[in-house]
């Protein structure tokens, strides 16, 4: 079974997930992708020449050290304070 929801942030609520989990055998691995309606510009058509200015500009930062790292646990926080809020 394959689907796609369109939901408003604040409807996503665990009224939701337990919805969803009933509709699944408990041991059943399922796929799940979340995405923005909106792609906040990043599939903006922009020249080849603008592409290479922004890459190389991306690679400059990071041999200049300018960069985030996060390990796994620290995104997995993150991502959970966010839905906290």
């Amino acid at each position: 079974m394959e689907t796609s929801l369109r939901i408003k942030v604040s409807e996503l609520d665990m009224d939701l997930l337990n919805k969803i989990k009933r509709l699944f055998d408990k041991d059943r691995e399922l796929t799940l992708t979340i995405r923005s309606s909106t792609d906040f510009e990043l599939t903006r058509h922009e020249s080849k020449k603008a592409y290479l200015q922004r890459l190389e500009k991306a690679i400059a930062n990071l041999e200049k050290g300018r960069s985030v790292k996060l390990t796994e646990a620290d995104l997995d926080a993150m991502v959970v304070e966010r839905l906290k809020a």
